[in-house]
């Protein structure tokens, strides 16, 4: 299966029965830093390491910030609220208002449209009076403690990283998380700030506002992964609109040549139930169509009551949507040497029937570039480096595998004949750079026996 599966964390999954089935259909597991502690935090990546030492399987492990996300305080208990009725929110509370943890005041208008948690309900602002924020309800529903808010009609809430995510991007390197993924980024310049303060993480672009739709291009570039984060993106645009803004997003990715994660209710009802919906299954299998590299569960897996059906349901479909998908070989612009030569290798491996293509690396750049072409063959990505490795879990296609040390080019070409042996490949290219020199990819090589 060439599609990547991206499974969220949490106590749903975390004991070493579940987590042991489930290690073996999962490429990445992401811990939501939205929810929880440092301490929980750093034992479930224990738990993960230590599975995956057991087993075998070098899985990443992503850390989700939460970015400015606008959130309700603590309330004695849940609101319940009729349709039509009026409810008024403050910064802090007091007076008979709900408490706001962000002092939304200053950048709400009249006729702005509210959402609290994933979208169960809806409200309009109808007033704004010392600091009151006066809301109409849509539709009925109960207010709990520390749900989301999210603002339709305007820009609102400060940019990332807030002072919270930075302590956690410090948290994070000391962990030693493969990838970061940044919320409610607007430009790339939000991805510039969080790459400073990153050792060698892979920043994710989670993509959940308008403005960040509008500037997918710049954002693509500057970052390593782009996350579809729908959730949020169907409030701050038309939820019809949803899908062609998935489809925008995955285009500007592929054409960065930077692997795309498609998350959100992607297999909701499972949560629950133990079938998917055939629309759900529908919904994953156009995301593969579409050139998603990874696919993302959330709450499936966190907190859900069958994570391993949830992961076997998406990999049984997406392994069959991509047997339809769309013929590698595209064309595209290419932009240097390295990208040329990455695109003779794609066109070589379908047009002469090659087993395999083996790329040496040390940043994990060639294989990236093959992920993005989508050649039929396998590619194998082949490094000393664990860190490495565990990134190529991100993109479609690729595979990794350890390789010795190695100073010249004979000696590497040996060491990658001894691997393609032992998995009994005889016809394969060899796509590679000087020895010791990052991002020199200058060489094609086409091996038969």
């Amino acid at each position: 299966m060439k599609t990547k599966i991206i499974a969220t964390y949490g106590p749903g999954i975390d004991n070493d029965k579940t987590l042991t089935r489930l290690i073996k259909g999962v490429d990445i597991f992401r811990l939501n830093l939205s929810h929880g502690s440092e301490d929980q935090w750093h034992s479930y990546v224990e738990r993960i390491r230590s599975i995956s030492e057991k087993t075998h399987e070098e899985v990443a492990i992503l850390a989700d910030l939460p970015g400015p996300k606008i959130r309700i305080g603590k309330l004695e208990g849940e609101i319940g609220v009729k349709t039509g009725e009026t409810v008024s929110f403050a910064y802090g509370g007091g007076e008979g208002s709900i408490p706001l943890e962000y002092d939304l005041y200053p950048e709400l208008k009249v006729g702005f449209r509210v959402s609290l948690g994933d979208g169960y309900m809806r409200l309009v602002v109808t007033g704004l009076r010392k600091g009151k924020i006066y809301c109409r309800a849509l539709n009925a529903g109960i207010i709990k403690s520390r749900k989301g808010v999210n603002v339709s009609g305007g820009l609102v809430g400060v940019e990332p990283p807030t002072e919270e995510d930075i302590k956690l991007i410090s948290f994070a390197r000391k962990e030693g998380f493969d990838f970061v993924a940044a919320s409610f980024v607007r430009h790339a310049k939000n991805i510039e700030r969080i790459r400073s303060l990153l050792g060698n993480e892979g920043v994710v672009a989670k993509i959940e506002r308008k403005v960040a739709v509008d500037n997918i291009k710049s954002i693509a570039e500057a970052s390593d992964a782009i996350m579809v984060a729908r959730g949020d993106l169907a409030f701050d645009i038309a939820v019809e609109k949803v899908p062609i803004a998935q489809r925008r997003i995955i285009s500007a990715a592929r054409e960065a040549g930077k692997p795309v994660i498609v998350a959100t209710q992607m297999l909701a009802s499972m949560t629950e139930n133990p079938m998917p919906t055939r629309a759900e299954v529908n919904d994953i299998a156009n995301a593969v169509f579409e050139g998603a590299d990874c696919l993302m569960l959330s709450e499936e897996t966190a907190v859900g009551k069958y994570p391993h059906g949830c992961v076997s349901v998406m990999r049984r479909t997406a392994r069959q949507a991509e047997k339809n998908a769309a013929a590698s070989g595209e064309e595209r612009d290419i932009k240097s040497i390295e990208e040329g030569i990455a695109f003779a290798a794609s066109s070589l491996s379908q047009n002469y029937m090659t087993e395999c293509i083996f790329a040496p690396t040390q940043t994990g750049y060639t294989p990236a570039r093959l992920a993005a072409l989508r050649p039929k063959a396998r590619v194998i990505a082949l490094s000393g480096r664990p860190e490495v490795r565990r990134r190529m879990r991100m993109y479609y296609g690729i595979e990794s595998h350890a390789i010795g040390k190695y100073s010249s080019v004979d000696r590497m070409l040996r060491l990658v004949e001894g691997i393609a042996k032992d998995m009994g490949v005889r016809r394969y290219l060899v796509i590679s750079g000087s020895p010791n020199v990052m991002g020199s990819t200058d060489t094609l090589k086409y091996i038969c026996y």
